[in-house]
């Protein structure tokens, strides 16, 4: 996490090194980014780098949380509105990705995120364990008397489920001529999990 010398200074050079950082991400996988490209395009000393981060993966942690806490909002939010309905959640969260991602340099720096997650980790694409809002009050908040389960771990399944499609569509939505043409396969592989595959 950034050092307190990072958080005093101004709006306007904090968004740069963020700025600089997601070009650097986005170019090559965090093993291979470099810090002195980083500076170079943030127009930093090396040294001042780290005054602010202890490294490059710790500047990478603080703009995935940052990116988490909005996420996190957004999905506390949807939850609300579309009164625990899980999928139309889901629906709206790759809505909100896809929007987010919507400049060149977010585009490909989140494309690059989700391209490296792993699609066998325990951690949720949305929720992190160690985020304020946890997995136990996500399930609380959605509407169960709708959903073919018996219990939390059958819960867990339907999550970890749409949250593996969301994730493989907002990184696969290149593939597509238009976002619309992506957003049409996405409902549709939803609806299949929603409806089930069977006659």
């Amino acid at each position: 996490m950034p050092t307190d010398t990072f958080l005093k200074l101004s709006e306007e050079k904090k968004s740069k090194i963020i700025k600089a950082a997601k070009k650097e991400f986005a170019r090559v996988p965090i093993e291979q980014a470099s810090i002195k490209n980083i500076v170079q395009e943030a127009e930093i000393a090396r040294g001042s780098f780290y005054q602010y981060f202890t490294s490059k993966e710790d500047l990478l942690s603080y703009i995935m949380k940052r990116h988490m806490d909005k996420m996190n909002q957004h999905l506390q939010k949807n939850l609300k509105e579309t009164n625990g309905d899980i999928v139309e959640v889901f629906i709206r969260m790759y809505d909100y990705m896809l929007n987010q991602s919507a400049s060149k340099e977010n585009q490909e720096f989140y494309h690059k995120i989700f391209e490296n997650l792993k699609t066998s980790e325990e951690t949720m694409f949305f929720i992190k364990p160690e985020d304020p809002f946890s997995k136990l009050n996500l399930y609380e908040k959605i509407d169960q008397t709708k959903l073919k389960i018996k219990d939390e771990a059958d819960l867990e399944t339907i999550v970890e489920m749409l949250n593996t499609i969301t994730r493989k569509s907002i990184v696969d939505y290149k593939k597509y001529k238009t976002k619309e043409e992506a957003r049409e396969e996405f409902i549709k592989r939803m609806r299949y999990l929603k409806s089930g595959i069977e006659k």
